[in-house]
């Protein structure tokens, strides 16, 4: 059974044990170690930082002429007060939530050392990581190491990686999302030439003709031919109606986008992404699609249509992070795929 899955009352009294054991021991700072890897700061992640506020700035800017154009042609002056109340409240959430994107090249998560013959693993309950608590683990604990490959770059392998180990008979796994994984495999190869059985490289044992059992290679083709039916549906039926929409499109385009995606998954090991495409799918769908569509329906002009209902405008904030996700998510994509046909 994995650590994580433990009752409360049952998970602590298996931490006092590991503390007193001193096999999770307590440290603030580890001076002593022969290699460390931690997550690594990538210039992705500060590009879609950067890309995620400035469209926030652009949706802001887009909402507040809204707002004015409103004020300035509209009757109804109480509705524009109220759309720049939900203005701020939305973009205080959005701020919050891009904020954790990782950029900070001084912050070290999911840190592994590695001492002697021992790694040692930052502990984790299952809902935080504690930052001072560390497990001490000699290397035959470790049962498996699962490399996803996310980028390459000067011939190193970058991705993420998954340690299972086992503590007191229970499983434990520690994985850091994005670290140099060429450096990783060295250390093992060096060092510990026994763990190279265990090691899986999306999905594929290196050594060995062994296999990681693919449960969602299935679920993710059925899938992905379901959203391409439903994006060919958007656009057979307006045609059969004689009803011309550009949203209808936009929708059909968006949606035969996500199908691949999904679809290349079981193919590219990129099953990490699968639930990011579709959740910024439905954002597009419902930021982009979905205002296109009342205003072509309402057969006002963009602007006449803004002036009368600037509310509308608040969902495009849905839009803009969908693009962004498929901006830093469609690369990765790509990626991959060159990087296994050139493996090949």
């Amino acid at each position: 059974m994995n650590l994580f899955e433990l009752p409360e009352e049952e998970k602590d009294s298996v931490k006092k044990t590991l503390l007193e054991n001193e096999i999770v021991f307590e440290k603030k700072k580890i001076k002593q170690y022969e290699s460390k890897y931690f997550e690594l700061v990538t210039i992705s992640n500060i590009l879609i930082k950067f890309f995620l506020f400035f469209s926030l700035g652009v949706y802001v800017v887009i909402n507040l002429v809204g707002v004015v154009l409103s004020i300035l042609y509209s009757s109804n002056i109480t509705n524009p007060f109220m759309d720049i109340v939900g203005l701020c409240i939305i973009c205080f959430i959005i701020s919050a939530i891009f904020m954790n994107v990782n950029t900070n090249k001084k912050k070290e998560d999911s840190i592994i050392y590695v001492n002697d013959n021992h790694f040692i693993f930052n502990f984790c309950d299952g809902v935080v990581e504690t930052p001072t608590l560390y497990y001490m683990l000699p290397y035959d604990s470790i049962q498996k190491i699962e490399f996803i490959i996310h980028s390459v770059r000067k011939k190193q392998i970058f991705g993420s990686v998954t340690f299972t180990f086992t503590v007191l008979g229970y499983e434990v796994t520690h994985t850091i999302r994005y670290t140099n994984l060429t450096g990783i495999e060295e250390l093992l190869k060096d060092k510990f030439p026994s763990l190279l059985p265990n090691l899986f490289q999306d999905g594929k044992n290196k050594t060995h003709t062994e296999k990681i059992k693919d449960k969602k290679k299935i679920r993710c083709i059925c899938g992905s031919f379901a959203i391409f039916a439903l994006s060919i549906g958007v656009i057979l039926v307006p045609y059969f109606l004689k009803y011309h929409c550009v949203a209808c499109i936009i929708a059909s385009v968006i949606l035969m986008i996500t199908a691949s995606v999904v679809f290349l998954s079981p193919f590219l090991y990129t099953y990490h992404l699968v639930q990011g495409s579709i959740v910024s799918g439905i954002f597009i769908l419902i930021g982009i699609c979905v205002p296109c569509f009342l205003i072509e329906s309402s057969q006002m002009s963009f602007l006449e249509y803004v002036i009368q209902n600037n509310s509308a405008l608040l969902i495009t904030i849905f839009g803009i992070v969908g693009v962004c996700l498929y901006a830093y998510i469609l690369p990765i994509i790509v990626g991959k795929a060159v990087f296994m046909l050139k493996r090949k």
